[in-house]
C-alpha cells in the first residue's frame, strides 16, 4: 500500500528558519502545505507519519520538521490517501499548478525526488477554498479522508495505536 497526505498548516507570526542543509526561508504569515509519503509499516504507516508531525518535541528528522516544532506553526488539516500507486510528486505537482504553490526554499520536502519542493507556501488565500481545491486534487487519484484536527490530543483520539485501517481508502 502506498499513502501519500498533504498537511495543510497556518503560520500566525512570520519567522526566519534555517532548513538543514538547504538554506534559511522567511516564513511569512499565511498556509503552507506539505506533500509526503509513507510506504511503511509500524512507525513508518501513515497514521505514525501523520501523528508525528503534531509532536513539537521531537529530533528533527525532516524539512518538515523545522516548521512543526515551530509555535508560529499549527496543522489545521491533514488529507490522506492509500493507494496501490505513489501519487506524492503528481500531487504536489498539482498543487503548485492549481493552487499556485510556491517552494519556502528550493527543493525543501523534496531531496529525494525532481521535484522543485514538497513544502510549499499558499500565502493567506482563504483556507477553505485551499481545503475544497486540495481535495479535488486528491480526488483525481482515489477517496481520501480528512483528518480534521487542531491538536495533537485530538489526533491521538482519531488514530489510536490499536486501530488498524482508519484510513482505509483506495481508488
Amino acid at each position: 500500500m502506498k499513502e501519500t497526505y498533504t498537511l495543510v498548516m497556518a503560520c500566525e507570526e512570520p519567522f526566519r528558519v534555517k532548513i538543514g542543509k538547504i538554506g534559511h526561508a522567511l516564513i511569512e504569515k499565511g498556509l503552507f502545505l506539505y506533500t509526503g509519503s509513507a510506504l511503511g509499516r509500524g512507525g513508518a504507516s501513515l497514521e505514525r507519519r501523520i501523528e508525528r508531525h503534531y509532536h513539537r518535541s521531537k529530533r528533527v528528522r525532516w524539512h518538515v520538521d523545522f516548521l512543526t516544532i515551530r509555535p508560529e506553526i499549527s496543522i489545521k488539516k491533514t488529507i490522506c490517501l492509500k493507494s496501490l500507486e505513489r501519487f506524492e510528486c503528481r500531487i504536489n505537482q498539482l498543487i503548485m499548478s492549481e493552487l499556485t504553490g510556491k517552494p519556502i526554499i528550493l527543493h525543501a520536502g523534496a531531496t529525494d525526488c525532481k521535484c522543485d519542493a514538497h513544502l510549499l507556501s499558499v500565502g493567506v488565500a482563504d483556507a477553505q477554498w485551499i481545503l475544497n481545491r486540495l481535495q479535488q486534487i486528491y480526488l483525481t487519484f482515489g477517496n481520501p479522508i480528512i483528518l480534521d484536527t487542531t491538536s495533537k490530543s485530538d489526533f491521538s483520539a482519531l488514530l489510536p495505536s490499536n486501530t488498524k485501517g482508519i484510513l482505509e481508502y483506495s481508488n
